[in-house]
């Protein structure tokens, strides 16, 4: 909303800050490790954390009331992001997988694998059909987001790739 600043940290917590005055909202405890990734909906109703104790959280943003746990991955949740339409959580971490969740239902749908290393980062492409991963592994790869099969893998980093994002019109890649 342009309002609002929300953080994770290693002290385990998620503050909602108000952006204009500078002042600390609300804080969420519930994780039991480190909040190394965060996503808010599209729609500005939810936040979602992904943590090193190996699990997301879904919160109520206007709250901070925990609405659902999700559990799945075997290690640190590294990255998460939402589907242009808000329906889905997309999550990497050090497991080595993706894994796409229905938001709503909190269930998982599908999991991908195919990175060698922890996924570091993720992204979704503009038209909103593939997913974008980043891993310790020096590479990208391209997945569909409908289906979950690789299309394509991007190498030439010489260490993790640790941030990727699609410029705006959706033609690159940047990591």
């Amino acid at each position: 909303d342009g309002k609002h600043i929300v953080s994770g940290s290693k002290d385990r917590t998620v503050k909602m800050w108000d952006l204009e005055a500078g002042m600390l909202e609300y804080t969420i405890k519930g994780h039991y490790s480190s909040i190394v990734s965060l996503a808010v909906t599209s729609d500005g109703k939810h936040i979602v954390s992904g943590s090193g104790d190996n699990t997301m959280k879904v919160w109520s943003l206007d709250s901070g009331k925990l609405q659902r746990t999700l559990e799945g991955h075997t290690d640190s949740v590294n990255a998460v992001i939402l589907t242009l339409d808000g329906k889905h959580i997309v999550s990497g971490s050090k497991d080595r997988t993706v894994k796409m969740w229905d938001l709503e239902a909190g269930m998982l749908e599908y999991t991908i694998k195919g990175h060698y290393s922890s996924i570091v980062s993720l992204a979704v492409t503009s038209d909103g059909k593939h997913i974008v991963s980043g891993s310790g592994d020096n590479t990208m790869k391209v997945w569909s987001l409908d289906s979950g099969k690789l299309q394509r893998t991007l190498e030439g980093h010489t260490d993790s790739v640790n941030a990727v994002i699609l410029t705006l019109d959706g033609k690159h890649i940047v990591s």
